[in-house]
């Protein structure tokens, strides 16, 4: 066994970018048992290819089990004390493979990185798109449009397919003479524009396995791959994580190019949660992004458009793709700069946790001065940061401010780090990391079109990844996780957003949410205009510790208040943002979505009368069968865990034909005899008793607002079939003010 010589300490920035600067890798692929392939853009956009051998390797806490196998790999002992200290490298990847079950099986203790292509960028230290902005990036946008939503139906067929490359260039292939050429037509297209990136919204899930299915009725394979190879569906499904969420996908792969689903990665953009559906047509609107002119099409129209007004449905295609378009422009820079960092693809940094990535930086850093690895703590309790309701009601005006980076400032502050961390990279990288964010932030503000966009991608990617430092610490993967250490940091939060609270009553605001590291609050009664707000946050925050910053985050007109981390917001241009799940959950039927929202308005606007009658008007809608049928149904993905408990879905499933498979998302409602029916099933036979039950639970999320359940009941009564509605209007709640 050789020993790796330590090598000289790295710099800052071969902490964060790596130590080969190699320019333009726009992707890595394995290409053989020990080859890879790096596809490059050199200065004048020409693609070159290039293939290296490569041994796989992993890190283990002893040599002998490995020098005892029949291929016998390299075996090198790093320096210092940590557990992993021995780096084993197999001469092919099966060699790699095997040797790891086998480890596995026996309890050996080792670390491996289950892919070549992230193996290869840790140890030699290289990044994608080095030298590259997002603007130059070759990004193909894609969407279908089809006659049904299941490709195994054989009365279902791909109709449209809407492409767009940077550039703008734009075209539409569309069904002439038949499905199957259709098909041909689009892998000609992606293998003569040869984009870097393929991006769509909900790729993962409806336009890759509906092309691969409709392609495999024809014996097709959509041979994408900058090698000619076919796109590859993943064997299972996986978990994309956008803040609190974890949402089930199945992965896609082609060959030197990635996949990017702008459906994942709009809901990392709204980290704020202001968005209440992440639908292409629903975001792009609720950001304020839709076109003049935008055509639209409702899904269950496309096939009879696509028989009377064809060119109503290639100019909705067409308006698809434009979207992807934006909602990429808007949410994807954030994870390009990421993969200038890290020694991941761009479609792994996108779809990745962040704990894996700080551990990949970590795992580079140590690796590229010839030292030893930690192991994992086992995953320990540690207290949370600090949440409180402190009031429920209806208030106004209503500001936000937080504390900017709370755990990392502390972190830096305190100089908290992790114990394991020997060589002392963590903390540099954090100092590093936060003061690119300030400069890239004040470049932002100071420059306009593509520079400003690539400044803005910048302080984003370094802010994502700043706010994972803290978390890293808990990460029960996290080689140098450190649970006392998250401790400190929590507890110190715990202090400061406390402070805040206080300081703020002191100076006579009023105090209704903490949450962490923000605080909702009425300012006193002589600060109004924005400018009085901030420097009134401005005034708080002096009184905190040095290094910690406290920020003026927004303004509204007024919240609504009702239990911890439920809540509703009304912007000064009178648009109502619902928090938590009780108001917002996307499994809500649409119309009682509706409800809660003109509900929240007319709580928020003292208008209890209007409030009333949104109540009302809905139940009489639903009484007299006046919904249609888009508005009371609901999307149920088919889970393959929880479909046997459910008896009625059960039912559904079996009496469909084709019958749903696992991972299908299904449209239904409950009819009038209790079973669960299709949306395209539907023959006004509703279960209208249900729907009534489900408006009076919709209205109990604002049960808080009232004094006593009787209160709530004279505002809100229960309504059946054969209610008077005339009659329950007139019913006395003593007063209407008297009820809050």
């Amino acid at each position: 066994m050789k020993s790796v010589m330590p090598t000289k300490r790295l710099s800052t920035d071969e902490l964060l970018y790596g130590t080969d600067n190699t320019p333009g890798i726009v992707a890595v692929e394995p290409s053989g048992p020990d080859r890879v392939t790096v596809y490059r853009r050199d200065d004048e956009d020409r693609l070159t290819v290039d293939q290296e051998t490569f041994r796989p390797w992993l890190l283990a806490a002893r040599a002998e089990p490995w020098a005892a196998l029949r291929n016998q790999p390299e075996i090198s002992e790093l320096a210092g004390d940590h557990p992993l200290r021995v780096l084993v490298q197999f001469s092919s990847w099966q060699a790699y493979g095997e040797a790891v079950r086998a480890a596995r099986e026996s309890g050996e203790r080792l670390f491996d990185v289950n892919s070549m292509v992230e193996q290869y960028l840790v140890v030699t230290g290289r990044t994608l798109f080095k030298g590259m902005v997002f603007e130059k990036l070759r990004r193909m946008q894609l969407d279908i449009e089809t006659t049904g939503f299941d490709a195994r139906d054989p009365n279902t067929q791909i109709i449209v397919v809407a492409i767009r490359m940077t550039g703008g260039y734009e075209e539409l292939l569309f069904l002439d003479r038949s499905e199957e050429e259709l098909i041909a037509q689009l892998t000609d297209r992606i293998t003569s524009l040869d984009p870097d990136v393929i991006e769509g919204h909900n790729l993962f899930n409806f336009d890759l396995p509906f092309l691969t299915t409709r392609a495999a009725r024809y014996g097709l394979e959509l041979r994408w791959g900058r090698d000619n190879s076919p796109l590859r569906i993943g064997g299972s499904q996986q978990r994309f994580k956008a803040g609190p969420l974890s949402l089930p996908y199945t992965p896609a792969y082609v060959h030197g190019r990635h996949i990017i689903d702008t459906y994942q990665q709009i809901q990392r953009y709204d980290a704020g949660g202001h968005l209440t559906s992440y639908g292409l047509k629903n975001a792009v609107e609720a950001l304020g992004l839709t076109r003049p002119g935008r055509e639209f099409v409702p899904g269950d129209q496309i096939r009879d458009v696509w028989r009377t007004d064809r060119d109503r449905l290639l100019r909705y295609a067409l308006d698809d793709v434009r979207d992807v378009d934006t909602l990429g422009r808007l949410a994807v820079p954030t994870e390009f700069y990421q993969t200038q960092l890290l020694p991941r693809s761009f479609q792994s940094v996108a779809t990745g946790g962040p704990g894996g990535k700080i551990n990949d930086l970590m795992l580079r850093a140590y690796l590229a001065q010839g030292h030893s690895v930690p192991l994992a703590q086992s995953p320990q309790d540690y207290p949370g940061g600090f949440a409180d309701l402190l009031e429920v009601g209806s208030f106004s005006p209503v500001v936000k401010c937080d504390v900017e980076s709370l755990y990392p400032s502390i972190m830096l502050k305190d100089g908290i780090t992790s114990a394991s961390d020997t060589l002392g990279a963590y903390l540099p990288m954090l100092g590093d990391l936060t003061r690119r964010r300030l400069h890239a932030k004040g470049r932002s503000r100071e420059t306009t079109g593509e520079e400003q966009a690539m400044w803005e991608g910048l302080q984003s990617s370094f802010k994502v990844l700043i706010n994972s430092f803290y978390g890293y610490l808990g990460f029960g993967a996290g080689l140098f996780n450190d649970y006392e250490a998250a401790r400190r940091v929590t507890l110190a939060g715990q202090s400061i957003i406390k402070s805040t609270v206080a300081a703020l009553r002191e100076a006579h605001a009023v105090p209704i949410e903490v949450d962490t590291d923000g605080v909702y609050f009425v300012p006193p009664a002589d600060v109004r205009s924005e400018d009085q707000e901030r420097a009134f946050v401005d005034k708080i925050g002096a009184l905190l510790p040095s290094g910690i910053r406290l920020g003026h985050d927004a303004r509204y007109r007024a919240m609504l208040s009702l239990r911890m981390k439920t809540y509703g917001l009304l912007t000064y241009d009178d648009k109502v943002l619902l928090k938590g799940s009780a108001l917002r959950s996307r499994k809500m039927e649409p119309c009682f979505r509706q409800f809660l929202r003109s509900a929240a308005h007319g709580f928020m606007t003292s208008n209890t009368e209007a409030v009333r009658e949104a109540y009302f008007t809905l139940g009489e809608r639903i009484r007299t069968r006046q919904l249609d049928v888009s508005e009371f149904t609901q999307w149920s993905m088919l889970n393959a865990e929880t479909f046997p408990t459910q008896p009625r879905l059960k039912r559904l499933v079996n009496r469909v034909r084709p019958a749903p498979k696992p991972g299908d998302r299904l449209e239904i409602y409950e009819r009038q005899d209790g079973e669960l029916a299709l949306r395209q099933e539907y023959d006004f036979d509703e279960s209208v008793p249900y729907l009534l039950r489900r408006l009076y639970e919709t209205a109990g999320r604002f049960r808080a607002l009232f004094l006593s359940d009787a209160a709530f009941e004279a505002f809100f009564p229960h309504l059946s079939v054969r209610t008077n509605l005339d009659q329950a209007k007139l019913q006395e709640a003593t007063t209407q003010l008297s009820l809050f």
